[in-house]
């Protein structure tokens, strides 16, 4: 569920970079990705997830991180582990400004980590889902695993 969720926090950020959707959008948005295939659950999720983004974003202490035009290059063994596909996922999304440049290091860190095998564009994904909602320091609020992992017709 959780690369769902970083799909459509990507289409998101893609369409409404300034971070503004009226309740018009948010509606024709929802529906949208309804008939793509997503689940209420995901929408709403994702949703969250994008606010809680913009939120960050505008916070004074991460905006030069967020705005950064540093790159990095890779060292040749990371070149190696890293496909193009999935290098060029993690470039593309701190393009967005949904990664950190210490975010998209940490990414890298752990694909060398797995031990020598190629990391391809969905293991990439799985590591940015986990860096985003499952490690990110700046969330705040209680509540991290209910936006997550609850089934929707659950209530606690």
């Amino acid at each position: 569920m959780e690369r769902q969720i970083i799909e459509i926090l990507v289409a998101l950020v893609k369409e409404y970079p300034d971070g503004m959707i009226t309740k018009e959008e948010f509606d024709k948005v929802s529906k949208e990705l309804v008939e793509s295939g997503y689940t209420p659950q995901e929408i709403e999720s994702g949703f969250f997830w994008y606010q809680n983004r913009q939120l960050i974003r505008q916070d004074p202490n991460m905006a030069g991180e967020f705005k950064s035009n540093a790159f990095r290059v890779l060292h040749d063994v990371e070149r190696i582990i890293l496909r193009p596909e999935a290098y060029g996922y993690l470039i593309e999304l701190k393009r967005l400004g949904l990664i950190t440049m210490k975010e998209l290091d940490a990414i890298v860190e752990k694909s060398v980590l797995l031990g020598g095998r190629q990391v391809d564009l969905d293991d990439i994904k799985i590591f940015v889902a986990a860096q985003i909602m499952e490690q990110d320091g700046n969330f705040t609020s209680p509540g991290l695993s209910y936006y997550l992992k609850i089934p929707i017709n659950r209530i606690q």
